[in-house]
């Protein structure tokens, strides 16, 4: 006897969903506590002295009172780098009573040194505290984005002479970046406080007298 087979029902046809054809999904938001190199130039390769926008100093201090970051968690690491963008001794700070370290966002000419650069590892949240206190303005002024900007990349943060943040290569797998000025000030020259706080930064992180000398010469360039 022969056994009739059932013919073999088609595959069912499923309906297009919704998500079809679209790119996907990048990133999230950066966490505030999430890790990022802060690479400081100028009187922030001091120890000291950038530990102020952590964890705050009083009006005593050389470079006066900070109020410090809501998060002061001292950071996790810090290295030597090169920053390179064209910094120099401009304006004339209140704090300092002369020209500070600026940071134009565009590339260094080859006429210049390689500035000295000093990365931190601090968190995202403390990035916000750090451009603010730059300007001498509450955190709730500055307003971080959703990314850290990529190489090359400058976001403006507030309303400030130092109000960009401005994407550098990663370090170890944690982004980093700087904070750079979109109109930055003449060139002038630094006080002498300024100048002694940025000699011993350099001292700190191991260059000779005679290096010190030499970019801090490179730096003025009203001479």
């Amino acid at each position: 006897m022969n056994h009739l087979r059932r013919p073999t029902p088609p595959p069912p046809v499923w309906p297009v969903s919704w998500a079809d054809g679209l790119p996907p999904l990048g990133p999230g938001p950066v966490k505030s506590t999430e890790p990022v190199w802060y690479v400081a130039y100028g009187s922030n390769l001091l120890t000291d002295r950038f530990l102020a926008y952590i964890t705050g100093c009083d009006d005593g201090a050389v470079w006066g009172g900070h109020r410090g970051s809501t998060d002061r968690t001292l950071p996790t690491g810090d290295r030597q780098v090169v920053v390179p963008y064209p910094v120099y001794f401009g304006g004339d700070s209140p704090r300092w009573n002369g020209a500070c370290c600026l940071c134009p966002a565009e590339p260094i000419s080859d006429d210049r040194l390689p500035v000295i650069g000093r990365a931190w590892l601090v968190t995202w949240g403390q990035m916000a505290d750090i451009v603010a206190q730059e300007n001498r303005l509450p955190t709730s002024a500055a307003s971080l984005p959703d990314q850290v900007p990529g190489p090359g990349e400058s976001v403006r943060v507030l309303d400030g002479v130092i109000d960009l943040l401005l994407g550098m290569d990663a370090i170890d797998g944690h982004p980093a970046c700087t904070l750079a000025s979109s109109q930055p000030l003449p060139a002038a020259p630094p006080s002498v406080s300024y100048r002694l706080v940025l000699a011993a930064g350099m001292a700190e992180m191991g260059l000779s007298d005679e290096v010190v000398e030499r970019h801090l010469l490179d730096l003025d360039l009203t001479t």
